[in-house]
This record gives C-alpha cells, sequence and structure tokens, in this order.
C-alpha cells in the first residue's frame, strides 16, 4: 500500500512539475518589448522567443536544477516524495498570494524559501539530524548573495551599457531622421538581445527541473527518465509562451509602444548577461528582480523621476518571499509527518 501511495505521489509530482514549467512560460514577459517595437510579427516572436525558452531549458538548465534539487542540502539528504509534494504546494500558494497583491514575485525565491522549511522541519523531526547538518550552508549562502547581488549588477550594468552608448552613439544623432534610423537599427539588436535574453531565461528557470532532479536524486528517477522529463519541461515552456503566455506579452507591449528600442536593447542585454553568467554558476535568481532594478538603472541613468513608494512595495514582498514560502512549507510538511506521511 505504502509503494503504490509513493508510485501516485512521484505521477502527481510529475504532473505538477510539467505544470510549473508551462506557468513559466505562461507568465514570461521577456518578449514585450520586442512585441511592443513591431520589429516581427507577433505569431513569429512567440514562436521564436518559445523555441529559445525551450532550448535554454533543455541545454542549460541542469546547474540550476542540481542546485535546486539536491547540492543546497545537506550530506545525506535527500527529497522524499512528500518533502518534493509540500515545496510545490508552498512555492504555489506563496505565488498566487502575490499575484492577488499584483506583486511580480520569485518563483525562485518562493521555491528555495519552501526548501528551507521543509528541511528544517525533517531535521527537527529526526532526532539524529542536527540543523547544522541539513543543508550546505556554503551553497545555501552563495544562493542567497546571488538574490542581493544579481538586480544590483543589473542596475549597475544598465547604467554603464547606457552611458556608453549615450556617448559613442545616442549624443552624436542630430536631426529626428538620424535618430529614427538609429532607433531602427537598434530594433533589430532589441531582436537578438531579447532572443538571447529567453535562452538563459529558460536555463535559470529550473524550478520544475530541481522537482525532477530531486526525483533522479532520491532514485526516483532514473537518469534517462530524468533527461526525457527536462525535454517535456522545455517543451511546455515553449507551449506556456506561445499558448498563454501572448496574453501578458500583449498587454505589456501596449504599454511600451513609446519605448525607444535603444532602452529596450540595454535593458534586455543586462538582464541577459546577469542571467547567463548566474546560470553557469548554477545560481537561480529571479528574473522579473533582475528586469526591475535594469528599469531602475535605465530611469536613474537618463536622470528620469523613480517611482520609490511602488519599488518599496515589492521590495516588502521580495523580502518577506523566503520566509514566508518556507513558514508555509514546514507547516505543510509538519501536517504530513503528523499523518505518517514522510
Amino acid at each position: 500500500m505504502a509503494d503504490q501511495l509513493t508510485l501516485i505521489l512521484i505521477q502527481v509530482l510529475i504532473v505538477m512539475g510539467i505544470s510549473l514549467a508551462f506557468s513559466i512560460g505562461a507568465n514570461d514577459e521577456t518578449l514585450a518589448p520586442l512585441v511592443g517595437s513591431g520589429v516581427i510579427k507577433f505569431r513569429t516572436a512567440l514562436l521564436l522567443g518559445g523555441l529559445a525558452a525551450g532550448f535554454g531549458m533543455i541545454f542549460f538548465s541542469r546547474g540550476v536544477g542540481k542546485t535546486v534539487g539536491a547540492d543546497i542540502l545537506g550530506p545525506g539528504i535527500k527529497y522524499t516524495t512528500f518533502m518534493l509534494l509540500a515545496v510545490l504546494i508552498s512555492s504555489i500558494l506563496w505565488l498566487i498570494i502575490g499575484s492577488l497583491s499584483g506583486i511580480p514575485l520569485s518563483s525562485t525565491h518562493s521555491t528555495v524559501g519552501s526548501i528551507f522549511g521543509v528541511v528544517i522541519v525533517y531535521a527537527l523531526f529526526y532526532k539524529d539530524l542536527r540543523i547544522e547538518q541539513a543543508f550546505n550552508y556554503t551553497k545555501l549562502l552563495n544562493v542567497v548573495i546571488g538574490w542581493f547581488l544579481s538586480p544590483l549588477f543589473g542596475l549597475l550594468i544598465t547604467f554603464i551599457l547606457f552611458k556608453i552608448i549615450a556617448k559613442l552613439i545616442l549624443s552624436r544623432l542630430k536631426g529626428l531622421t538620424m535618430i529614427e534610423k538609429s532607433e531602427k537599427r537598434f530594433n533589430w539588436l532589441l531582436f537578438l538581445a531579447v532572443i538571447f535574453a529567453e535562452i538563459w531565461v529558460g536555463g535559470n528557470s529550473a524550478e520544475c527541473i530541481g522537482i525532477f532532479y530531486g526525483l533522479y536524486n532520491n532514485e526516483s528517477l532514473t537518469w534517462g527518465e530524468y533527461q526525457f522529463y527536462v525535454v517535456i519541461c522545455g517543451i511546455f515552456v515553449f507551449l506556456g509562451i506561445f499558448l498563454v503566455g501572448r496574453f501578458v506579452i500583449k498587454n505589456l507591449a501596449s504599454h511600451m509602444t513609446e519605448a525607444r528600442p535603444s532602452e529596450g536593447f540595454i535593458i534586455q542585454l543586462s538582464s541577459a548577461i546577469i542571467l547567463m553568467i548566474c546560470t553557469f554558476l548554477g545560481l537561480p535568481i529571479s528574473h522579473s528582480h533582475v528586469i526591475v532594478f535594469c528599469i531602475l538603472g535605465m530611469n536613474i541613468a537618463q536622470k528620469k523621476e523613480v517611482d520609490y513608494k511602488g519599488f518599496a512595495k515589492m521590495a516588502v514582498f521580495w523580502v518577506l518571499t523566503f520566509p514566508m514560502a518556507a513558514l508555509f512549507a514546514g507547516v505543510i510538511y509538519y501536517m504530513f509527518l503528523l499523518n505518517g506521511f514522510f
């Protein structure tokens, strides 16, 4: 009976992991500036962007997935199916709360926070496991430091890139005709930057891959099955963008028709650079946080007014994400333990 329940739970986790991949694509806004600029047709943008994100997840997500699915745990600790189930339920619950509050929260922060809460409860429940042995604290600290440094570097890179491009190109443009010609060239640079960014969004948004790596690590999946589901997740990220993400992208694009392609290019390139570096380092970060700080860096560079009140509201939710997700997940997993489900 217990083995049958475990098998059912594994199937549930597989479905939820694939659904998470679909939702990552459905909520991806990376294509919005490209669609808003009108460089290519809407369906073409969805197709190319979805393929880029799927490609990134299939070929570049292993490092981040391994970090989430195994490396942040202490030596000898592996996720049980109920631990992974608690992590997924908690992550989804906190993200729903954020959505209802109108705040773009990080699925990465929510997932890692949920893992933290579950493992702490696990360590408290098993008396032979000390809290200090529950995590690879070096790896966990690197992840948390990455959360703080990646947005700040996004701001800095955007600021520097704008100043360089403004000095070398934009400041030398005389007259409306030259400016329009220059911005048309930036349209195509924006296209390349957005597609490049989508690859690393797919590679770094690997919470779903972390679930499958956790199942592989606890021997619920073989290596071949793990790789198969990575490909399936890549396909579902593409489907999420193409089938549902179009609504988010179209809505945001309608507010970006007045944005200059040169500005969009700088913001997208900056965020892509940060995502690429963190993906190669196996550090899961928040794309939305990086983008917000890149936009902030652009506004500061252009000496535009910054909505610090709105930014402060987002920052409060960002800071709360980790502890609240940890609390939710810990309570959920504790309820499982009380009912004899490990």
